[in-house]
């Protein structure tokens, strides 16, 4: 008006032709406006950037500074030096090809303040144009004018001389300049031990490496850890690899992107500025809890990127906060030409005042399917704006739709009445430029990412174009019928949308008698009943109605022909349609109840479902109203039966559960094959409904079968599966009402296959009673092991009495196997070493058994050793000083173990026997030991114990011949036989001589 005062605002001196005021937003509690003017122009080397500001300005007309306080500075420099690979092994039309590769990569950055320099090498490096003599204007003839040299590949020794003459100020080298070499090579280096070096040589120069690998040499891995050491860090995005020069072309975009990134680089390069960046396109004022408002101001088309000092490279926004701007990171990635920021909205979504969401448009961002996206980013109370901007905080139009989803952003009242605000977005060019406005809702989590409804020009008004290019930020009553309106803007018209009026209806269903009797023992009479439905619709306005179409439907989770209630026989649902108003209305409906006993626990489930159809009303217009998504149109109504506890009808029951084992206290695996559970349960107070009696065993028991022996009972057993779960038998007790005074018992028989200690658990299960039982049964495992004497043990020796220095070898040996379980064992054997003061053996500390451990010796248990051997002739350890052996071993189900005692036995023991004359048995013995609280030896005896096995060696001692008396007889026969031969002889001769 001609009264308004005029504000004098003075644009800065770098503000011309920004456009100032063609965004404007006002602080709803402040009433300070933000006026943006987003298209200040800034002329560089090599492009016109164009960036934005904003001006808050308060009441008094007063302007503070702008947002942000100066301009983005222009692109910056970059240095890039060629390193070609001209070594023998690379032809000279893939040389070529190599040169046509570098001159393509130049002219791609030719608009670009960037400087380059090409050095080739093979056994020496040559530097054909350093960063002062090559000419952009002249390079093609410059590059086709290098020569390929030939000879091997010192890459290492290249990149250093690259490093140190091309990279330095003297050849052209700029301070600020990014640093930049691109190596290609076909094959691995001659010096390859010099790599390491020479990349952290041009490391410390912050000279950043590509490695391009050509041809088939790169298969292996060694070659590969080169191209890796050659590049900078990671890999990834320095390693380029193909497998021919023909090939390079391939790569040449991938490059140029690493190079000059386009989303931003690392903290080693520098990238791009988006150029078209232009904040203060959009802006949104945020209030927030216990401080003053914020401001976020959307660059677009493209917003500029800002270096982060993690991998991360994002998008950026304004936030300010008392004049102080806050970096917003916002998005992951970023698509040229999606006009990022082209809309900002903030949306308080819970009603409480205070804004939650911030939502930022891209209206031009394509996928395959369909244009433009709204990403959602939530407000904490100090922390500020958090936007991941993931595919779950997106939201997006329909597919096959490219229709500028996002053009426009409005937050609306809460339409659907759930409690949530909710929230318009524009898609102005769908439908080939008709437009629509797709509605979502509020959550108690931010925004829904499936839309509510989808408005089409089409549906609104025929001839619309662009509907949706903008919607009103605030939503009045327009038409004062109570409900908000909006208002949307197309190609030469505004349209105002009224809001549909929102109802809740209740439904309620009661019955009478409104519980089902017990006392009849016959089912077969049905019982009467009534069951009454209610409907109450509220709104805000007074003259709405609808049509209700609804079904009760009786004992619904019962499939037929088994349901218990009906309203007429095989007829368990009844249909009706009401025309509803805003006042409670009650529908009568008769049923039948067939109350059998046994289901006295199980209530009648009843459903009631309706369909909602609004009808119009009389204010002009003619809304019909829509039922708001928090009315269920299908609830469920219980009937159930009647529970007799006495006057409170509280039934306070008290059941005791006890069991016991009736055969044994412990388990013997392989011997005992089943256990025997005996349970009783006692109801000692009310009657308990439901009851259960659980019996849980661990794995490895089996159930096999159960005996009443008082009561009703019916079990369901489940064993072990995978030796993961305990086995458990769920017995329900004189079902369904366990009477008061009554008492069950029951006997369990259980196979056999256990761990060592079995833990049962038995418990009552009731409504009202948890009184459990825990006792346990220890278990051992039956083992077989059987000792046998080795058929080459020695059997028998002798001895010469009278002699003590006489040695005989003797070997004895016994064999243990095992037939049954594997287990820990450990055998015992006993070997005489001493009789009296007089070692049996010749070396008796000799005498050893491999796998065994000596203890210390046992002592015999006779004192008269004498008396007892010439008695029974046994040298055994009741007579002699044994030596013990302790073999201990895990031996395996059908494993043979031998135990061989080896040495000189001695006669030095036998003469203080007394006897000259005698045989005695050298007794050695074996037995074997375990655990007796794990396992159990199985014999046929109730005993149990395991055997013990002898060795007997038989001894012989004889008396010394002797040979002096027959000599000496011999030769006084002799001579007396010479004398009767000599007498006959002469008498003969004499006889003769007479004759």
């Amino acid at each position: 008006t001609a009264n308004s005062p005029l504000l004098c605002f003075k644009e800065p001196s770098h503000g011309i032709n920004m456009s100032l005021g063609l965004s404007m937003t006002k602080d709803p509690e402040s009433l300070n406006t933000m006026v943006c003017g987003p298209t200040i122009p800034r002329e560089c080397k090599s492009i016109t950037t164009y960036n934005g500001m904003c001006f808050e300005i308060d009441q008094s007309l007063h302007v503070k500074q702008p947002v942000p306080s100066s301009l983005e500075e222009c692109p910056g420099q970059t240095d890039i030096a060629f390193l070609l690979d001209g070594s023998g092994s690379v032809n000279k039309f893939d040389f070529e090809k190599m040169k046509d590769f570098v001159k393509d990569l130049i002219r791609e950055f030719l608009e670009r303040d960037t400087k380059f320099a090409v050095a080739q090498y093979s056994g020496y490096c040559t530097i054909h144009f350093d960063l002062n003599t090559f000419n952009v204007m002249n390079r093609d003839y410059q590059v086709n004018s290098i020569t390929q040299q030939g000879g091997g590949t010192y890459t290492a020794a290249s990149m250093r001389k690259v490093v140190q003459e091309v990279f330095s100020t003297s050849r052209g080298s700029r301070p600020k300049a990014k640093r930049i070499m691109i190596v290609i090579t076909d094959g691995q280096s001659n010096d390859s031990g010099m790599l390491k070096n020479a990349a952290s040589e041009a490391e410390a120069k912050n000279i950043i490496r590509f490695a391009i690998g050509v041809g088939r040499a790169f298969s292996s891995s060694s070659a590969m850890k080169e191209l890796e050491t050659i590049a900078s860090s990671p890999p990834s995005n320095h390693v380029f690899q193909v497998g021919s020069f023909q090939a390079l072309d391939q790569i040449k975009d991938t490059l140029q992107n690493s190079i000059f990134p386009i989303e931003g680089s690392q903290t080693t390069g520098e990238s791009i500025k988006m150029e078209m960046a232009q904040e203060g396109f959009s802006a949104a004022y945020i209030p927030r809890v216990g401080n003053t408002p914020l401001s976020i101001n959307g660059s677009s088309p493209a917003l500029r990127i800002k270096k982060l000092s993690v991998s991360v490279i994002c998008q950026k926004g304004y936030l300010l906060s008392g004049g102080e701007i806050i970096i917003i990171v916002v998005l992951s990635f970023f698509q040229i030409g999606a006009y990022f920021g082209a809309e900002v909205c903030a949306m308080d979504v819970n009603k409480d005042s205070y804004s939650d969401l911030v939502l930022i448009s891209a209206p031009m961002f394509t996928d395959r399917d369909r244009e433009g996206r709204v990403y959602v980013c939530t407000i904490n109370d100090w922390s500020g704006v958090a936007c991941q901007l993931n595919a779950e905080m997106t939201l997006v139009g329909d597919a096959g739709q490219m229709g500028r989803f996002g053009t426009s952003l409005a937050p609306l009242p809460d339409l659907n009445m759930d409690g949530f605000n909710d929230l318009a977005v524009g898609a102005p060019l769908e439908n080939d430029g008709q437009g629509s406005v797709y509605i979502f809702h509020g959550t108690s989590s931010g925004i829904s990412k499936i839309k509510s409804q989808k408005i089409s020009a089409s549906d609104v008004q025929s001839g619309l174009k662009y509907f949706g290019l903008s919607i009103s930020q605030t939503s009045l009553d327009m038409s004062l019928d109570s409900l908000p309106d909006l208002a949307v803007g197309s190609k030469g018209a505004v349209l105002l949308l009224r809001s549909r009026p929102i109802v809740t209806l209740m439904a309620r269903v009661s019955f009478n008698p409104p519980k089902i009797p017990t006392n009849q023992v016959d089912c077969s009479t049905p019982l009467r009943n009534i069951a009454k439905v209610c409907f109450t619709m509220t709104r805000q306005t007074t003259d709405t109605k609808a049509k209700i179409n609804y079904t009760l439907t009786l004992d619904v989770t019962r499939q037929a022909p088994n349901y218990r209630a009906y309203i007429s026989p095989k007829i368990r649902e009844e249909t009706n349609t009401i025309t509803l108003r805003l006042q409670e209305q009650c529908f009568s409906h008769n049923f039948f109840i067939e109350a059998c006993p046994e289901d006295s626990l199980n209530e009648l489930s009843n459903e009631l479902d309706f369909t909602f159809e609004g009808l119009p009303t009389t204010s002009p217009g003619g809304l019909s109203s829509s039922l708001s998504p928090r009315s269920p149109t299908s609830t469920y109504h219980p009937l159930g039966f009647e529970i007799n506890c006495g006057a409170d009808n509280n039934c306070i029951d008290n059941l005791k559960v006890d069991f016991n084992f009736t055969r044994s206290s412990e388990v013997r695996v392989g011997i005992d094959e089943v256990i025997n559970v005996t349970v009783s349960v006692e109801s000692r107070e009310e009657n308990s409904y439901n009851s259960h009696v659980i019996l849980k065993y661990p794995a490895g028991l089996s159930f096999r079968k159960f005996t009443i022996l008082q009561g009703r009972v019916e079990c369901n057993s489940s064993d072990s599966v995978g030796n993961v779960m305990w086995g458990l038998s769920d017995c329900t007790i004189d079902k369904p009402i366990f009477k008061s005074d009554s008492k069950v018992c029951l006997t369990y028989n259980i196979l056999t296959a256990l761990p060592r200690l079995i833990l049962f658990s038995g418990n009552t299960h009731s409504p009202k009673s948890e009184l459990s039982k825990v006792k346990e049964i220890g278990v051992k495992y039956s083992i077989f092991v059987v000792i046998k004497r080795n058929e080459d043990s020695t059997s028998y020796v002798n001895f010469t009495a009278g002699k003590n220095d006489l040695q005989k070898h003797v070997k004895q040996s016994f064999e243990v196997e095992n037939y049954e379980r594997g287990f820990n064992l450990t055998v015992i054997i006993k070997v005489p070493m001493k009789l009296g003061d007089k070692d049996i053996w010749a070396d008796p500390n000799g005498i050893q058994i491999q796998g065994c451990q000596r203890h210390k010796n046992e002592e015999p248990t006779a004192t008269e050793f004498v008396d007892q051997l010439q008695k029974n002739h046994a040298v055994d350890c009741s007579v002699a000083n044994c030596g013990v052996f302790m073999c201990k071993s895990f031996i395996r189900n059908l494993d043979r173990n031998s135990y061989n005692i080896t040495g000189n036995l001695s006669s030095q023991w036998i003469e203080q026997i007394g006897l000259e004359s005698a045989q005695f048995n050298l007794v050695s013995s074996a037995t074997v030991d375990y655990d007796r609280n794990q396992y159990i030896y199985y014999s046929s005896d109730s005993k149990n114990n395991p055997p013990i096995q002898k060795i007997e060696t038989q001894v012989e001692v004889y008396p010394e011949v002797n040979f002096t008396k027959g000599v000496i007889g011999g030769v006084v026969g002799g001579l007396l036989l010479l004398a009767l031969i000599t007498a006959g002889l002469y008498k003969v001769i004499f006889i003769t001589y007479l004759v």
